[in-house]
């Protein structure tokens, strides 16, 4: 799958974590941040355009309407982290820690989660368009009630994953890998898969598949 380049400048201003945290507005907008621990009463509200942040730890906030775009998080730790009515928009995920962490009631469109960590997530009642899923561990990810759009599984651990009223017609899983995973017959139908999901598919359906 192909996505929209992100658009950040070649240079960005470094700031400090102590910058941050200490500025009124708390926007993150043409910088780059290393090495920063917001703990959760640091950050009001998370919003970063045209920015990198990286090996940060972000984990444990809750961020009610946070305003992503053009920004890519490498190696931060998003464990147990709650986004509220997010908006999500030409942001990549790379290698991060993201361990229980849940997007509610958001829009996430032209995002790349890469390399990433994502064991007990949950991702309920949102929108997704051009979303790749890359090499990702989503062992138990949940997904309840959302609305796929040119979605891209590619070579993901689902194990144990659970979609619920969450069609994936014409979603592509076939290079993923899973033991068992939960999902509805209706909201199946269309899915792409291998020759050994679809076994896979049958016997967790309750059909025994008999060889000639």
């Amino acid at each position: 799958m192909k996505l929209k380049p992100l658009k950040i400048a070649g240079e960005l201003e470094i700031v400090s974590y102590e910058a941050i945290v200490n500025d009124e507005d708390q926007i993150f907008d043409g910088i780059e941040i290393n090495d920063a621990e917001f703990l959760d009463t640091d950050l009001r509200r998370l919003i970063s355009y045209n920015s990198v942040i990286k090996n940060s730890n972000l984990s444990n906030n809750e961020f009610d309407n946070a305003d992503l775009t053009d920004t890519r998080f490498v190696n931060c730790d998003f464990s147990n982290t709650v986004f509220s009515g997010a908006s999500v928009h030409n942001v990549e995920f790379v290698n991060c820690k993201m361990i229980g962490v849940s997007f509610d009631e958001s829009r996430i469109k032209n995002v790349k989660f890469s390399e990433s960590l994502l064991n007990l997530s949950g991702i309920s009642e949102s929108k997704l368009e051009n979303v790749l899923f890359e090499n990702a561990r989503m062992v138990t990810a949940d997904f309840f009630n959302n609305k796929f759009k040119n979605i891209g599984f590619d070579n993901c651990d689902l194990s144990e994953a659970r979609f619920v009223d969450t069609p994936l017609k014409g979603i592509d899983i076939s290079s993923s890998h899973f033991e068992s995973l939960s999902i509805k017959r209706e909201d199946l139908e269309g899915c792409i898969v291998s020759s050994v999901q679809a076994i896979q598919m049958a016997a967790l359906m309750g059909l025994v598949v008999k060889d000639d």
